[in-house]
């Protein structure tokens, strides 16, 4: 049986949140989640199997490894973009490059920090094929290739990265700046004149995170029958919540400051720094 509940009422998400009766995947150790987690999510971004790893937020506080991983992607972060970073995906998105040319640049952008060099192009056209969906988990040629996928993109950042860093933690960055972040590119040139605020809230690049219940809980009467520690699964549409919130902090999180996305920062000034720049660009009318 797949115990699952879908939470969008954005008030519902953080108040089932702050419960304490819920907590991240990894609370639990993975040969005791449910099957179908453990499926579908060893052909995602989120999960290595071979390695028994799991992406920095799907791990609980409590646990020990949590705090020094969050203090080094942290410190990665806070070295920023350079203004060339900025005008070379100006540029492409002025120039309609294709989708897979942008991620690669991104990709660069985000993740060259963690390498100290270039993440190869084919490398970047794997992390196409993690899954993205659960349905996806049902196609078997879809979940072949994104298994197969998920295993070159952590081979090669087993070899390429320090021996003390989390590559999950770094291969998931590859992976989400491709799935996500060409489509974000595109919807902040059409909407230009708009405040990053409004589209990244609009246009949520992440529409859901997972929680698993870690003791028999209704909330206060949010549900009809109370969840089962270890086996409830439940998704919060985070990307729903931000639209109608206008939260960004539902963009990046589960509608509140503590453990929002790292690199939410990072993003909300690259983005405003890409619209400066097309908006400085001369038009393409101009250049013809």
């Amino acid at each position: 049986m797949i115990d699952v509940v879908l939470v969008s009422e954005p008030e519902h998400i953080k108040r089932i949140e702050a419960s304490g009766d819920v907590d991240r995947l990894h609370r639990y150790d993975t040969a005791s989640l449910p099957w179908w987690v453990r499926l579908y999510f060893s052909a995602t971004k989120f999960h290595d199997e071979e390695r028994d790893l799991w992406f920095l937020p799907f791990e609980s506080a409590a646990d020990p490894s949590y705090k020094p991983r969050l203090a080094y992607l942290h410190q990665k972060v806070s070295t920023g973009y350079t203004q060339a970073d900025v005008q070379r995906v100006a540029l492409l998105l002025q120039a309609n490059a294709d989708e897979d040319v942008l991620a690669y640049e991104m990709v660069q952008v985000v993740n060259r920090r963690f390498f100290g060099e270039e993440i190869p192009r084919s490398i970047t056209d794997e992390a196409k094929h993690t899954l993205q969906r659960f349905g996806e988990a049902v196609l078997p040629w879809k979940y072949i290739g994104a298994r197969r996928a998920q295993k070159r993109i952590m081979a090669h950042c087993a070899r390429r990265l320090p021996q003390d860093v989390h590559v999950l933690d770094v291969a998931h960055n590859i992976g989400e700046v491709v799935q996500t972040a060409a489509r974000t590119l595109r919807t902040l040139k059409a909407n230009a004149g708009k405040p990053v605020e409004e589209i990244l809230t609009s246009h949520a690049p992440t529409p859901q995170v997972p929680r698993i219940a870690v003791k028999p809980s209704t909330f206060d009467g949010l549900l009809a029958s109370p969840t089962r520690a270890g086996e409830t699964v439940l998704i919060f549409k985070i990307g729903k919540a931000a639209a109608k919130t206008r939260d960004l902090f539902f963009t990046f999180g589960t509608g509140r400051p503590e453990r929002a996305c790292v690199f939410m920062d990072f993003f909300l000034a690259f983005a405003r720094d890409v619209q400066k720049a097309l908006r400085e660009l001369p038009s393409e009318r101009n250049r013809a």
